[in-house]
């Protein structure tokens, strides 16, 4: 990437996110004032999520996306936040103190320092193992990022982008594709990608610890369970080498959370409407949002219907109505998507409700391959062994802690029949959304009989675990302090244990990332020293502005310079043959343990059209059943290069390779995987 448009890039991403920082700050200091200074920083990261999706999907909506109508609608949002009048309740001068909390043992500052300090050097080890990388992963390359760049090449949501057949990865809630746009639109390049991945990663340890302080848990082990949250093995893997919108989810899902309990404790309509915005985003970022967010409004409304004492129904069934009216307009975009384009909300979901068809789809194949649930194998020990061990390789220790937490838990609530209603609800909530993990399709991912792949799913319970982990916070300050500290050291090993298997954690990468944590927080104390001294300040913020903006330049270089290159040898033909400009078509099957041609083949600044050849039929995409058809398709659409998959247990004789050559097509790059075809002379 040329230095000059580097720095275009820079200055565009810098303008859009001053006008979400000032629109946030407009709302916050207004209507947030009464909220002491962790919870107003999570506030302004919700509201500040809110307004960077929101920029970016009105012009999406209207079909007008590009660089231009991001920043006007950024600076409308100023203007909008302008006219938020301040909340006539907000109270003068600082901000009410956080519940009282029980206090903390040097022995559990221990426990809680080095779980929180291996988690946080593992992390930024394996943050800075792949800055300088592309991006890697099945998610990703395949409908993550192509969808982000189809968006960038039509400016629209208004179509279904879909690369492989017989699935429907054009149909998910795409909330958290929308943040990974804000970061790719500028450059029209995705070196930037893992950093707001990894930004809401730090937002979920955070949120998990606020939502355990809110619990009235002691401060150590509010810190410990937040170490956890992010050491959860799959947690690790999604989010650093994969860059999966998953973190979104996560942290928005604890915000939301924290929101709804300070809500039941002091009922305020800012923080019932801010809950209300954190669930949306979550709700709108993946399926298993959508089940997560329903489940934690219900149990919410019925545990404050439970608690109520002798008070009216009727306000904690219109705060659950509002709760989940605000959540639901998170996904309400991509649901009326759906709708226009598939003909389903939820498609491929077919909404049967005791034989009535409310929603109608149709057959889902891959689904019934190797779609299945947990509960699918409920009465299969030999395959539920096989299940516990995959999801144990995905959820680790932690999951494990978690339980022991929650079965002593439930005795200690069960003897204190006046403790806080809102840790009833949490545990409720934590059993309900492991019940919904094991119903969820895919959770037993693999052929029938041999879930091999389930662990990569157990992000799905994910949700789940970041309200057991408060608990087991609060429970460790109601315990004799022998078993608070054993149950703290659990989570302790748990974590570090997690941390070392969901970072790849190297003892000298985790040696080198503590201390370079060190000097940051050595040089963060000076600067503190010195705020009196605006010259300095100011000086240190210019040194460290430069030093990100020339350590942003080289880590596109070290990206850009070899992109994918030297990882398949069809691939490294398309990306010479095809840098930019052409128009390029995907065709059959290939395996899915290699590098997917799909975001490759896109090029290096999103500047080749991409599709499959294949056609829509029942709302899924399909390959040609007859080359008649598929050779039409190549002459309609003159594709300048072919990609063909060679099966999936390659090398395989897929009919697309024989029909291509067949028409003309001649072979320019051929690996185990892939042949890549250009188009006989005049076909162009």
């Amino acid at each position: 990437m040329p230095l000059g448009d580097y720095l275009a890039g820079t200055a565009l991403l810098g303008a859009m996110l001053a006008a979400v920082a000032a629109a946030t700050a407009l709302v916050v200091r207004r209507r947030l004032g009464h909220l002491d200074a962790l919870e107003r920083l999570l506030a302004a990261i919700v509201v500040g999520t809110g307004v960077l999706v929101g920029v970016h999907l009105v012009p999406l909506a209207l079909g007008v996306l590009d660089r231009a109508t991001v920043l006007v609608c950024a600076a409308l949002a100023v203007g909008a936040a302008a006219l938020v009048r301040p909340a006539r309740d907000a109270p003068a001068g600082a901000p009410p103190a956080a519940p009282s909390q029980p206090a903390s043992g040097s022995a559990s500052w221990a426990l809680a320092g080095v779980a929180a300090g291996f988690a946080l050097a593992a992390a930024l080890a394996d943050l800075a193992r792949w800055a300088g990388d592309e991006l890697v992963g099945v998610d990703p390359l395949t409908f993550h990022l192509p969808n982000v760049g189809r968006w960038i090449q039509t400016g629209s949501l208004w179509q279904i982008d879909q690369f492989v057949p017989l699935l429907a990865h054009g149909n998910y809630p795409n909330n958290g594709d929308v943040v990974l746009l804000s970061v790719v639109l500028p450059w029209h390049n995705d070196f930037l990608v893992r950093l707001p991945v990894v930004f809401y990663l730090a937002v979920t340890a955070v949120a998990v610890a606020a939502v355990a302080r809110e619990l009235r848990a002691p401060p150590a082990a509010a810190v410990l369970a937040g170490a956890a949250a992010v050491s959860i093995p799959v947690v690790g893997i999604a989010s650093v080498p994969r860059a999966l919108p998953d973190s979104l989810l996560w942290a928005m899902f604890a915000c939301g959370l924290l929101f709804l309990l300070r809500h039941w404790r002091r009922p305020r309509t800012a923080e019932l409407v801010l809950a209300g915005i954190a669930l949306a985003i979550a709700c709108g970022t993946k399926w298993y949002g959508v089940s997560s967010v329903a489940v934690v409004v219900a149990a919410w409304t019925l545990g404050r219907l439970l608690a109520r004492d002798g008070a009216r129904a009727a306000p904690a069934l219109r705060d659950g109505a509002v709760a989940g009216g605000v959540a639901l307009l998170g996904v309400a975009v991509w649901f009326a998507r759906n709708l226009a384009e598939s003909g389903n909300p939820v498609f491929p979901v077919r909404l049967a409700p005791f034989g009535v068809t409310i929603l109608d789809a149709p057959r889902d194949v891959i689904r019934e391959q190797v779609g299945f649930s947990i509960a699918d194998y409920l009465a299969d020990a030999e395959v539920l062994r096989r299940l516990a061990g995959e999801v144990l390789d995905g959820l680790g220790p932690v999951a494990l802690a978690s339980v022991v937490a929650l079965a002593v838990g439930a005795v200690v609530l069960a003897r204190r029949q006046r403790a806080d209603g809102r840790v009833r609800f949490m545990a409720l909530a934590a059993v309900a959304l492991a019940v919904v993990y094991a119903v969820t399709p895919y959770t037993a991912l693999g052929l029938r009989g041999d879930p091999s792949l389930a662990n990569v799913n157990t992000r799905y319970a994910v949700p789940a675990l970041l309200i057991a982990l408060p608990v087991a916070a609060w429970l460790a300050g109601r315990l004799p302090r022998p078993a608070a500290l054993s149950l703290q050291a659990l989570l302790a090993v748990a974590a570090v244990l997690g941390a070392r298997t969901g970072y790849e954690a190297h003892v000298r990468d985790v040696v080198l990332a503590a201390l370079a944590l060190g000097l940051l927080a050595a040089a963060g104390w000076a600067l503190w020293r010195l705020r009196g001294r605006r010259p300095v300040l100011v000086g240190a913020v210019l040194v460290a502005a430069l030093a990100a903006l020339a350590g942003g330049h080289r880590m596109q270089e070290r990206i850009n310079d070899g992109r994918y290159l030297g990882i398949d040898a069809a691939v490294d033909v398309l990306l010479r043959v095809a840098p930019s400009g052409k128009r390029i078509g995907l065709a059959a099957d290939w395996s899915v343990s290699g590098l997917s041609p799909i975001w490759p083949s896109f090029g290096t600044r999103i500047g080749n059209d991409v599709e499959y050849v294949g056609e829509f039929v029942d709302g899924f995409l399909r390959r040609y059943g007859d080359e008649r058809s598929f050779r039409a398709a190549l002459a309609r659409r003159r594709y300048d290069v072919l990609v063909v998959g060679r099966g999936f247990h390659p090398p395989q004789p897929t009919r697309e390779q024989r029909w291509a050559m067949d028409a003309g097509w001649r072979t320019i790059g051929l690996s185990r995987r892939l042949r890549v075809l250009e188009a006989p002379a005049g076909a162009r």
